[in-house]
């Protein structure tokens, strides 16, 4: 849900509070009554379109238009054009809710990086694993797990063990790599998150 829901062409400016209250906001999880007890995060965005990944803003663009083609719920004839949706629905505050799709699993997760040459030997592989810490608990994970650091990627494994987390276990000569006339070792490393 955006910030303000009139036509995005009567330039009304929305009100300013969303830009001191931002950083005190955080998601909000609840269960659905009507769901047989599934479970909603709500997250709040403050950041603007360039804080939403490209692909959810385009499905919501997608959802969004044929909502105004049906024409019954907002006041706008047309639908609008992708960035014009995006600094509408994004521009001051949104609420994006999420369903949550539990699994047996579904509280491990894991992730993939990659660190420009241009920026290599700088932090930026420590700085993107914090963030990583920060973010994974905060959308509900408890546990994180890396099937494939492979065991000749010595940066690579210096920043988790940095990061708190451990071999679990190793996959002998599980890749052909261009770096490497042998087969190399995978690194199975995880950790808990959170507290």
């Amino acid at each position: 849900m955006p910030a303000m829901l009139e036509d995005p062409s009567s330039h009304n400016p929305p009100p300013q509070a969303h830009v001191q209250a931002a950083g005190s906001l955080t998601a909000r999880h609840t269960t659905l009554p009507k769901a047989s007890g599934a479970g909603m995060t709500l997250y709040p965005i403050t950041g603007g379109p360039s804080s939403v990944p490209k692909d959810l803003i385009k499905f919501l663009h997608a959802e969004f238009s044929a909502e105004i083609e049906r024409g019954s719920t907002y006041p706008m004839e047309q639908p609008m054009e992708l960035e014009q949706f995006a600094q509408y629905w994004f521009g001051t505050f949104c609420v994006l809710a999420v369903l949550d799709e539990e699994g047996r699993c579904s509280h491990i997760c894991n992730a993939g990086f990659i660190t420009t040459t241009a920026s290599r030997g700088k932090g930026v592989g420590q700085a993107m694993g914090e963030a990583y810490l920060e973010f994974a608990p905060k959308l509900g994970y408890k546990y994180s797990v890396f099937n494939l650091v492979f065991a000749n990627n010595p940066a690579s494994i210096r920043i988790w063990e940095k990061l708190g987390f451990n071999v679990i276990g190793r996959v002998p000569k599980a890749a052909r790599l261009a770096n490497s006339e042998e087969l190399v070792d995978a690194l199975i490393i995880g950790r808990e998150l959170g507290n």
